[in-house]
């Protein structure tokens, strides 16, 4: 369980442990509870971070004397925003900003600082840029996973601008730099980081909070350069033949059955990881299998069995006990069933040899190279892989390869197994139908 939740009669709560030198300006309180309306652990951990962050940058703000708005603060603010907003005439409106200048006036004495952010928020003149983060998410239809970073990313920015109308171009390009340079995140995920932060700007603007005219994040991160030849010499490669090979027979010798199944379905097919480990027994034909939740349109599609692994296959759809082709591997909080599996391959090449340009991915890439020294033609192969076809002619208009085209382009898939691989092969299947 992370360690920011707690679960108290079915409720989950947000918690974070006030350090106890800061305790004191919290009149002795140990932590910070609040419920997150919830009762499902996977909303809670999606809802706890940005609470979190927030609280940890109010500590922050209290360690290091940054004079700005506290949680305390902004919970009186927004009571006194409600009561202007429920005012029932111009008059009584007026009555209480009076009141309320006052107010922040004596807290100015109190916490220099403080007292214009205070009336600012309260009077509906600025906006916590937190505030409608939920909002936004709450409309898009991402993966869970994706959902968690973009609420982690905007985070970060609401931790540094912590209210909106702090945010404009020079500031960002300002956060940007310090991003890069500061923080060391490489370009490619600042990138990623802005993205976000464009995304819930652009919500900001549908709903009227923010100006139209106003594009704080965009063109703020620097294009990325061609590649060097020692960035290019790093990218990801394909394993040789007699590498995949070897990974199966170290699989096997390992008595890992699940990794072995899976390297075996993965150099016959080219499929990703994730295809693979969610491929269903119901999606298996006698000569080939649909793979329909896929990365992209193109990936959904239908991919022949090649005549090496069909025997394999109808036999582990055979022996499945949980519907899945690959029975009984666990999944993460996302419901992801190749993380396990996929962190013991990673063990396992590294332990034979392997860098880190060489992973799971490989073997597709593998897969790709058989294809094209075969003289299989590009848009067969996109068929069968689930890559897109750029070109007008085989992306837009064609219906697809023809099922028997597919079939024989595969088979030209071959690999330098001995007869004891196979053995093996056949002995891990024997040992799944029993189990």
């Amino acid at each position: 369980m992370p360690k920011y939740l707690q679960q108290r009669r079915r409720r989950w709560y947000a918690v974070l442990d006030i350090p106890k030198s800061l305790r004191p300006r919290y009149g002795g309180k140990p932590r910070f509870v609040q419920s997150l309306e919830t009762d499902s652990l996977s909303a809670a951990e999606r809802r706890a971070p940005l609470l979190v962050a927030k609280w940890k940058a109010e500590l922050e703000a209290v360690r290091s004397g940054n004079a700005q708005p506290l949680q305390d603060l902004r919970d009186v603010a927004a009571e006194w925003n409600a009561e202007l907003d429920g005012a029932a005439s111009d008059e009584q409106r007026l009555a209480l900003e009076m009141i309320l200048q006052d107010k922040a006036e004596e807290l100015e004495g109190t916490r220099p600082g403080a007292g214009r952010p205070f009336f600012k928020l309260a009077t509906g003149q600025w906006t916590e840029t937190a505030s409608l983060v939920e909002d936004w998410l709450a409309t898009l239809d991402n993966e869970a996973k994706t959902i968690d970073m973009k609420r982690s990313d905007l985070a970060r920015l609401s931790t540094r601008f912590r209210v909106l109308q702090k945010i404009d171009r020079k500031a960002v390009l300002q956060w940007v730099d310090h991003l890069h340079r500061a923080e060391s995140l490489k370009l490619a995920t600042v990138r990623r980081i802005i993205s976000a932060c464009r995304g819930y700007w652009a919500h900001l603007q549908r709903t009227h909070v923010v100006a139209d005219d106003k594009e704080p994040f965009r063109d703020v991160v620097p294009r990325a350069a061609r590649k060097s030849k020692s960035e290019v010499a790093d990218k990801r490669r394909p394993f040789t033949d007699s590498d995949v090979v070897q990974l199966l027979h170290a699989s096997l010798s390992d008595n890992d059955r699940s990794l072995a199944s899976l390297i075996w379905m993965g150099m016959w097919t080219g499929c990703r990881i994730e295809e693979l480990c969610a491929l269903k027994a119901s999606e298996v034909a006698s000569d080939r299998f649909m793979i329909e939740d896929a990365k992209s349109e193109a990936g959904w599609r239908e991919v022949p069995i090649h005549s090496s692994l069909n025997a394999s296959l109808q036999s582990l759809c055979a022996s499945s006990k949980d519907g899945f082709v690959l029975g009984g591997l666990t999944s993460n909080k996302y419901g992801d069933r190749s993380n396990a599996v996929g962190k013991r391959f990673g063990r396992l090449k590294t332990r034979l040899g392997y860098d880190h340009r060489l992973v799971f991915h490989s073997l597709r890439k593998t897969v790709t190279t058989q294809l094209d020294a075969a003289g299989v033609p590009e848009a067969v192969s996109a068929r069968i892989l689930g890559h897109d076809i750029p070109t007008m002619t085989y992306g837009l208009y064609s219906g697809g390869a023809p099922f028997e085209t597919k079939r024989d382009a595969l088979e030209v898939l071959k690999y330098p197994l001995r007869g004891d691989e196979e053995d093996a092969l056949r002995a891990t299947e024997r040992a799944l139908r029993a189990s």
